[in-house]
This record gives C-alpha cells, sequence and structure tokens, in this order.
C-alpha cells in the first residue's frame, strides 16, 4: 500500500515523516537513513538494509566529490597504523616510562636490568 503526505521543513532542514511510514518501516528516533537525490526525487533507505554493494558505491562517490584518491587513504590509513602501534607500545610500557620516547624507553629498560 502505498502512503503519500504533504510534511514541511523547517527553518532548520527537518521534516517529520507521517506516523504512518515510521510504524510500518519500524522508524524510531534513533533510527538512520540513507536520503539520496535522483533528479527530482528524494528516496531515503534505511541504514541497517543497505548493500555492501550500495555503501561501497556511496563511499566511491564521497570520495570522488571530495577528491579522495586510493593513495591518500593509504597513506592516511598507514599514519593510523602507526599511532595505534605507538600507543598500544606506550601502554605495555612500565608506568615510570610513559614519557620516554621509544628509542630512549629500549636504552632505559636496558640500564634498569643490568643494575
Amino acid at each position: 500500500m502505498a502512503i503519500s503526505e504533504v510534511v514541511k521543513i523547517t527553518s532548520k532542514g527537518q521534516l517529520t515523516l507521517p506516523i504512518e511510514i515510521r510504524k510500518e518501516l519500524s522508524l524510531d528516533k534513533d533510527s538512520h537513513l540513507y536520503v539520496a537525490k535522483f533528479g527530482n526525487i528524494i528516496v531515503m533507505k534505511r541504514v541497517e538494509e543497505l548493500s555492501l554493494d550500495e555503501i561501497s558505491r556511496i563511499l566511491r562517490s564521497l570520495a570522488k566529490e571530495r577528491g579522495i584518491t586510493r593513495d591518500f587513504l593509504v597513506k592516511e590509513v598507514e599514519k593510523v597504523k602507526e599511532k595505534l602501534l605507538e600507543e598500544r607500545h606506550v601502554a605495555r610500557a612500565p608506568k615510570t616510562f610513559d614519557t620516554i620516547s621509544k628509542s630512549s624507553l629500549v636504552k632505559e629498560a636496558t640500564i634498569v636490568r643490568v643494575f
């Protein structure tokens, strides 16, 4: 059954979906919708129902719009990996060495072991 109703957009760009639609699609206050424009048509879809192919297409499109290249993403992922490794390394180090750099930490740990 098709449900149609006129809704008003507020000054903040918000709109209220009709209760019949929210109930039929089990949408509540914490639901997330993907919104896409096709010509003059706006389509909304529950994020939970997006396929991996759809998500991939969305991400590719967003990256292209923002000029994000594969090389840029690879470099950013490497930066995050390095940061995570450093954080794990510091977390495993004794508390007295938390503020010492990695190379200093190794030297200090060696000196402590000698004594």
